[in-house]
């Protein structure tokens, strides 16, 4: 994504870190249409700007998870539960009609500092 948008990747409020959306790209293209392909590298950018902030996964207490078609929701939800485990974070799962860069996925993340 551009450097010049006028968001930030992540802010710290209190004891809390709240990541901006994140899709599947990687140096700066979706890496396929496939949402399962998407979905991986998704929680992989989660993943990287938590690390910076000395945070896993495991400190992710809630997920919005925006997706394109409910029939990916599947394949989603079994990629999601790899990658995360109990106690699962909080999560809502939303159909939208589209998402930036005509991305399949995209995850809002809300992680407690450690």
């Amino acid at each position: 994504m551009p450097n010049n948008l006028p968001f930030s990747p992540f802010r710290t409020s209190g004891n809390l870190i709240f990541l901006s959306g994140q899709v599947g790209i990687r140096e700066g293209r979706l890496v396929s249409g496939d949402v399962g392909e998407q979905t991986t590298q998704a929680i992989e950018n989660v993943n990287t700007i938590l690390k910076a902030n000395n945070l896993t996964l495991s400190d992710v207490v809630d997920v919005t998870a925006f997706l394109i078609d409910q029939q990916d929701y599947n394949v989603f939800n079994e990629i999601y539960a790899r990658s995360f485990s109990e106690p699962f974070p909080t999560r809502t799962t939303v159909t939208v009609k589209s998402l930036p860069l005509e991305a399949r996925i995209e995850l809002k993340v809300i992680a407690q500092l450690t």
